[in-house]
């Protein structure tokens, strides 16, 4: 049994027909970091905040199960999520938004404890207090009495992961954790978050476009492009043998420059079939259907048609 299953999660817009994320699907293992990878607007943010509950305004979860250790986490009657902070929480992309200005940042931490952990308002303020000092903040009282805005990009990330580690969570979604941030607090806080692993054996989703950070930090990869899962297996396997077009064209981005004067082959593709039929060179006929994944070799799926038809990708 996976730590967290996710299972045909489907998301769409009121009152439109179009899903935004269609039938994506999942799991993340104890001690696993699973990388969810994706050029911008590939649907990544919106799969964890769905897998959340947090889903904005206007949008609403049209199918799927989010599974923690076995149990079914959506309300089957209004499909909302029913989460506590213990088993699932997030670090979100800019840090500064996510932390309230208004409240110091010791305090900010303090409540978390306070409402996950019953504990009294003195032992939160010695949990946060230690939770600051565990993500090695130099001068972790000057920042338990700062607010948000008198840190830096990195400071405020490493409090968002101390919150995180105050929660002790079984679930850890880190939503492009490092966006802005130079290359140096990068890789601290690479450091932070597997160092939660090792220490708690959680699960984390880590979320980003980079395929750098994804080679450095996961253990799993899942490309998703269009709100569709494309391919999911090992770190090796995917790296080495790429198995889905939209895969090895997200290689090719990085190796050399794309001409961005892709041949559009129609929108049918995109709403009916695969989302990247319409810019695939290897696109046929029957690319207009929704293609599920398939096991092409074992712990490596793809959702294309190419491998049965023997044209790319077969092992």
């Amino acid at each position: 049994m996976s730590l967290l299953e996710v299972d045909g999660l489907t998301v769409g817009l009121e009152r439109s027909p179009h899903s935004l994320l269609r039938e994506v699907g999942f799991t993340v293992e104890p001690g696993e970091v699973m990388g969810l990878v994706g050029e911008s607007g590939s649907g990544k943010t919106m799969a964890s905040l769905a897998i959340m509950g947090l889903l904005p305004s206007g949008i609403e979860q049209r199918g799927g199960t989010v599974r923690l250790e076995g149990r079914d986490l959506m309300d089957s009657g209004t499909g909302e999520i029913h989460r506590t902070a213990n088993q699932m929480t997030m670090i979100f992309q800019d840090p500064r938004s996510a932390l309230n200005p208004t409240m110091r940042i010791g305090r900010q931490i303090a409540r978390v404890i306070e409402t996950n952990q019953n504990a009294s308002r003195e032992k939160a303020r010695a949990a946060a207090l230690a939770a600051l000092s565990h993500v090695g903040i130099p001068g972790a009282k000057r920042v338990f009495r700062a607010y948000p805005h008198q840190l830096s990009g990195g400071m405020c990330q490493r409090v968002m992961i101390a919150m995180a580690l105050a929660c002790k969570p079984r679930i850890l979604i880190a939503d492009e954790p490092t966006t802005a941030l130079d290359v140096t607090i990068q890789a601290q806080i690479f450091d932070l978050i597997n160092d939660l692993v090792q220490e708690t054996g959680c699960g984390v989703l880590f979320i980003t476009h980079d395929l750098g950070a994804i080679a450095e930090m996961c253990d799993r990869v899942t490309v998703l492009y269009g709100g569709q899962v494309m391919e999911t297996g090992s770190l090796r396997g995917v790296f080495t043998q790429p198995l889905h077009p939209y895969t090895q064209f997200l290689f090719d981005a990085v190796e050399r420059e794309v001409d961005p004067r892709v041949e559009e082959k129609g929108a049918n593709f995109a709403l009916a079939g695969c989302r990247f039929g319409h810019r695939c060179p290897y696109v046929f006929e029957a690319c207009g259907q929704f293609p599920p994944l398939r096991t092409v070799i074992e712990g490596h799926r793809s959702a294309c048609f190419l491998p049965e038809e023997g044209r790319i990708g077969a092992p």
